[in-house]
């Protein structure tokens, strides 16, 4: 099964957060993905962190480590991404660009999203990990 991450949640794992490592870990996920939106956030965090280059070091290794993959969005996102957003805003769920991205990619993929964000949770058109 395939697991995605937003932002916060790859933040999360690859600060070792014992919640999102023990989920990441569950044999039933046997990929991982990232949408370009979070995978780009993380990057923009790096440039303007104290540790570039040791982050993005960190983060290099870790997907070389893990079957990772980077998931960049396509015609069928983009569809997929206006009816996420319109259907949001018709329904007063407030998301952010890059969240819609996100709920779009994991949508298309047909898979779980691991979150920390309260946003994605009246989504009913993606399923949610649950990190309780």
């Amino acid at each position: 099964m395939i697991l995605v991450f937003d932002t916060n949640a790859l933040t999360n794992l690859l600060s070792g957060d014992s919640r999102i490592v023990q989920i990441a870990g569950q044999e039933i996920y046997d990929h991982y993905v990232i949408p370009l939106a979070p995978n780009a956030g993380l990057r923009l965090g790096f440039a303007n962190g104290t540790k570039e280059a040791q982050n993005t070091e960190n983060y290099e290794l870790y997907k070389l480590e893990f079957p990772v993959e980077i998931f960049y969005p396509n015609q069928d996102t983009s569809i997929i991404y206006a009816e996420l957003s319109t259907w949001a805003k018709q329904n007063d769920i407030s998301l952010s660009n890059n969240d819609s991205w996100i709920a779009a990619s994991s949508n298309q993929l047909g898979r779980r999203l691991i979150t920390l964000d309260g946003d994605f949770k009246n989504l009913l058109q993606i399923s949610l990990v649950d990190i309780s």
